[in-house]
């Protein structure tokens, strides 16, 4: 609340107890008493000075705006006081945004995820075949055209002297062999593993193609060049393409394939039938369905 000055004060009172004259004695009276009660415990102030009462105001949130307090002086005037500055309640500005009151806000519905189709999973695949343990090119045999001399044989390649026989007969021998002039075999022990004989006559036993000239030439020859042919039928690349043997098992076997002629000797068949594709592979050489048929079942049973 805001307090006058005294003067103002009893400027009113003297209103008041004229107006009070006017009443009823017993009226007039009471009022009187209260308004000189009014007069006397007023209280009083410096001049210029600015009273201001506090009055209890309601609990402040803890987190409450800035404010900002403005005086504000008015002037009061009374008809014969002339003006006095008076100071009003300061008023309150403030500084600080308005904190939004959070709202509840619905939350959104659950959406249903769609679990995608397991793809089908293709049938595995054939299992491949076996491997052909033959793993040779099958074509018919040419069959005509073979000529001996169109395959050049015994030549001494080396130059040492001793032609592509005599190399194998010193190779084979299971005694040192003894050899004159050009070469000449004159001592030695040889052993022929297509029928177990063995002899110590090396004039008894021949130089055999494992794969013979004409079935080479059949196979896959007829298309060499003349040197070609030479070098097949001079191959000592390897010891087992051309082997000692007793003539009369090499004559028995003559120019036939596994289809068609096997050692006597049944401990060595399985082995003259991988020397038989060794060459032919070394070569590339086919076999004829008989044939390639004939070798995978022998490997079979190896």
């Amino acid at each position: 609340m805001k307090f006058v000055s005294k003067r103002r004060v009893a400027f009113l009172a003297v209103g008041a107890l004229a107006l009070v004259a006017g009443c009823g004695s017993d009226e007039s009276s009471a009022l009187e008493d209260s308004l000189r009660e009014s007069v006397s415990t007023s209280p009083t102030r410096a001049p210029g000075s600015t009273v201001v009462t506090t009055s209890t105001a309601s609990p402040i949130d803890l987190v409450s705006p800035a404010v900002t307090l403005s005086p504000t002086t008015t002037a009061s005037s009374g008809p014969d006081l002339g003006s006095t500055p008076t100071t009003s309640v300061p008023s309150v500005t403030s500084t600080s945004p308005v904190i939004p009151i959070p709202t509840t806000s619905t939350p959104p519905a659950p959406t249903t995820t769609t679990q995608p189709t397991p793809p089908i999973a293709p049938a595995p695949p054939a299992p491949p075949p076996p491997a052909d343990p033959v793993g040779l090119r099958i074509e018919p045999e040419r069959g005509d055209g073979y000529d001996r001399d169109l395959f050049r044989h015994w030549v001494d390649a080396d130059g040492d002297g001793c032609d592509t026989r005599k190399e194998v007969l010193i190779a084979e021998s299971l005694e040192p062999v003894q050899t004159g002039s050009s070469c000449a075999i004159l001592s030695g022990r040889w052993y022929s593993i297509y029928d177990n004989t063995e002899t110590t006559d090396s004039s008894r036993f021949d130089i055999d193609h494992v794969v013979a000239l004409k079935e080479a030439w059949d196979s896959g020859a007829w298309n060499w060049s003349a040197d070609q042919r030479r070098e097949f039928a001079n191959d000592l690349s390897q010891p087992y393409f051309l082997i000692a043997v007793s003539a009369s098992s090499n004559r028995s076997k003559s120019d036939r394939d596994p289809a068609e002629w096997l050692p006597t000797n049944t401990a060595y068949r399985c082995e003259y039938v991988r020397v038989w594709v060794q060459v032919k592979r070394a070569w590339n050489l086919s076999v004829d369905q008989a044939e390639h048929d004939a070798i995978r079942n022998i490997l079979a049973n190896c």
